[in-house]
């Protein structure tokens, strides 16, 4: 992710995309940064932050930035951070991993099982997907192919309908491998196929044999 400038009353990611004279916003080090204790904050640990998330993970932005500036363990590396910040990082996310609504923010997906069902977006079934895409360290691959995947301490399997997304999030493990889901055999075996965004989807399990193939050097396209 990069920069984050502003633009009027917009945020863009190019001061190309401005008609006017776009302003530094936030930079990509810090937008990395806050984007990742947003997710963690919303997602696994909202006490961390002294607060509690409403009935589907809302919680107010205005909240969420005391939580981060008066609360956080690190707060004295965030006292920059705004309402503005949080918006702009929520609005251009290119995973879809936040949403805003009236003054509130929520974690899309991705939400570990220290949080409730009840504190959970409510997900539309997909029936049209076909192909997704699964990131894993390599060395993890052959108890995957043999118990399929699981989501372990979250609450669903991650899948995406794009290889490179699969392949940075098997990356952050080790060297990355991606398995490409048959998302209909996971239908016929009884798996509801949840969108959570563009590019995210959401199953409770994947057996082995709805993986149907390995994809190595995704990231690299060799």
């Amino acid at each position: 992710m990069g920069n984050i400038y502003r633009c009027g009353e917009r945020c863009v990611e190019s001061p190309s995309e401005c008609e006017e004279e776009a302003e530094p916003l936030i930079d990509a080090s810090r937008r990395t940064a806050l984007s990742k204790l947003m997710s963690y904050i919303l997602r696994h640990s909202p006490k961390d932050a002294c607060i509690e998330l409403e009935n589907g993970g809302w919680v107010r932005i205005e909240d969420l930035v005391k939580g981060i500036r008066e609360c956080w363990r690190n707060k004295e590396l965030y006292q920059w951070v705004t309402p503005e910040h949080i918006v702009a990082i929520a609005v251009l996310d290119p995973k879809g991993r936040f949403e805003i609504r009236n003054g509130k923010i929520r974690a899309v997906y991705g939400h570990s099982k220290s949080i409730s069902t009840d504190k959970l977006p409510t997900y539309h079934e997909d029936r049209s997907v076909k192909t997704l895409y699964h990131g894993t360290a390599s060395h993890l691959l052959q108890p995957i192919l043999r118990e399929g995947i699981r989501p372990k301490r979250r609450h669903y399997v991650h899948l995406t309908t794009e290889p490179s997304i699969a392949a940075e999030t098997g990356s952050r493990r080790g060297a990355p491998v991606v398995l490409e889901v048959d998302a209909d055999c996971l239908r016929s075996r009884g798996f509801k196929v949840l969108r959570a965004s563009n590019v995210i989807y959401l199953v409770k399990y994947v057996p082995p044999d709805c993986i149907r193939r390995v994809m190595k050097n995704v990231l690299t396209n060799s």
